[in-house]
């Protein structure tokens, strides 16, 4: 059968049909040490999403090859929680805890993104570790909620969703520890992803979730591995290295691309740029004309195996860029300063550094008065910003002329951060299927969700919005990358997935 082919009602039927719920038998402990306890997981099955489907016939410019994969029913919680107490761990402290998948409890929330790494990974099934929700199978559960055409509700009105009338059947069952949050998959079956019970509850408001996801100053490092393929290893001088076990070759850059090697035994991390990535037609791939330890690296021996990483920037922020200061020349309080920018990504719609262009170096923003090749002249202190000196290496972007610039005169690690709602959706290859925004705007639009940015520092994803979004929430798409993943609060939490 050529799934391509079918119509949207029988790709709708065959998604449902091959939908199931799974009860995951597993430890409460990573280490076995502690109780058996049962997650509940819902299977997304492998489907299909045609290309030019939404925006105006736009997105996807290819389709779209989604599922395959476990992903928890609720929002994740403690083994021991139940409809009065979050439970006896530590909230940002989870140990050897493994997150659990339960209906009716307390979330797990008040837990850092690096935290929530580890409780999610701490889920071990038949050998195999979960992990935190990627990107990507968040985007999968949007993306899936809107082929199948369910008008996904949620709990973004401190109990039900603002779009439902203000009766008792359209509430789920209040959280006694947090006003306005309710308690895990208590809300109608109208709030799983495709409207029947066997779905995954709550993508839509009650807390947000921390995803896999981080950015630095704007810019995302996509990485793909790959393992060296040589019985001797490789010396300092090789400038073609054999690789295997590469994961989507067709992403690798044919030419001009960068990896990273990563220590192992007494040699260290490096980073190497590719002239040529070559087809050996046998499953092996040969990298050459190789510029050895670059980026500030030293160049190292590696052995067989060795881990090697594809890595790709992109910038996120919509008609923006993201840089780095390769001089001092902002390293001081003058104003006005010059300095030489590097590693210049544009966003999408972006173009290169402008007079007029509004900066955001760390909590001071700076505006671009003059323009002279890779060298840049900026005045200090613009928007009532405070003029700071900032460290040669430093991560610059440029704000998006698309969003407002909201708390400008803040300082510290929740400074200045830009808002508005998706207007359309990124359609490169190796982004499209993570519902990341292209353009973004107050107009109308099918996408219907809001997305907040900080552009200095490194910020974890969430996604789905809580319970006070309102209209801002409504369809799974809200994204958040204005937190630090050091960041803990009452209105955020997470839950696993595990790859089949």
């Amino acid at each position: 059968m050529n799934v391509s082919k079918l119509s949207l009602a029988a790709l709708r039927d065959r998604i449902a049909a091959g939908t199931r719920e799974v009860d995951v038998h597993h430890n409460s402990k990573s280490d076995g040490s502690g109780s058996t306890v049962v997650s509940k997981m819902v299977y997304i099955p492998k489907f299909r999403v045609p290309a030019n489907l939404w925006d105006s016939g736009a997105f996807p410019a290819q389709d779209l090859l989604l599922g395959g994969f476990l992903i928890d029913k609720y929002q994740a919680s403690q083994p021991d929680a139940t409809n009065a107490s979050r439970g006896s761990t530590s909230a940002n402290n989870p140990g050897l805890i493994a997150a659990t998948s339960q209906q009716g409890v307390v979330p797990w929330t008040d837990i850092s993104q690096t935290n929530a790494l580890v409780a999610a990974a701490n889920r071990k099934v038949n050998g195999r570790s979960c992990h935190l929700v990627t990107m990507k199978e968040w985007a999968t559960i949007c993306f899936l909620t809107k082929l199948l055409g369910h008008d996904i509700r949620g709990n973004n009105s401190s109990g039900r969703d603002y779009r439902d009338a203000d009766l008792w059947e359209n509430y789920g069952v209040a959280d006694p520890v947090q006003s306005g949050r309710l308690l895990t998959g208590s809300g109608p079956v109208s709030w799983s992803h495709n409207g029947m019970a066997n779905g995954v509850f709550d993508i839509v408001g009650n807390v947000w979730e921390w995803l896999d996801f981080v950015i630095d100053c704007g810019r995302y490092q996509a990485v793909l591995p790959a393992a060296i393929n040589d019985a001797d290893g490789i010396t300092t001088t090789d400038t073609a290295i054999v690789i295997d076990n590469v994961k989507n070759p067709e992403l690798w850059p044919a030419t001009n691309g960068l990896v990273l090697i990563k220590a192992e035994g007494a040699n260290t991390d490096e980073y190497v740029t590719y002239a040529n990535f070559t087809d050996n037609g046998n499953g092996t791939y040969t990298i050459s004309g190789c510029a050895r330890g670059v980026n500030g690296t030293a160049a190292s021996a590696h052995a067989d195996n060795a881990v090697v990483n594809r890595i790709v920037d992109y910038c996120v922020i919509p008609g923006g860029y993201t840089a780095k200061v390769s001089d001092a020349g902002l390293n001081n309080t003058d104003n006005p300063a010059t300095f030489t920018y590097s590693n210049l990504v544009l966003g999408p719609g972006g173009v290169n550094p402008a007079v007029g262009d509004v900066l955001q170096v760390e909590s001071e923003q700076v505006t671009i008065t003059a323009v002279n090749g890779a060298s840049v002249t900026v005045s200090r202190g613009s928007n009532g910003s405070t003029i700071a000196a900032h460290a040669q290496n430093i991560g610059i972007a440029k704000l998006s002329p698309q969003m407002g610039n909201s708390n400008p005169t803040a300082t510290g690690d929740n400074a200045a951060y830009q808002s508005s709602s998706f207007l359309t959706m990124r359609t490169e290859t190796e982004l499209q299927a993570l519902a990341l925004p292209a353009t973004v705007g107050s107009a109308t639009n099918e996408w219907k969700d809001i997305f907040y940015i900080r552009n200095y520092g490194q910020r974890a994803a969430r996604r789905g919005g809580i319970w006070s979004d309102g209209s801002s929430a409504r369809s799974g798409f809200a994204l958040n990358l204005d937190t630090l993943p050091s960041y803990t609060g009452y209105n955020i939490g997470f839950r696993a997935a595990l790859s089949l």
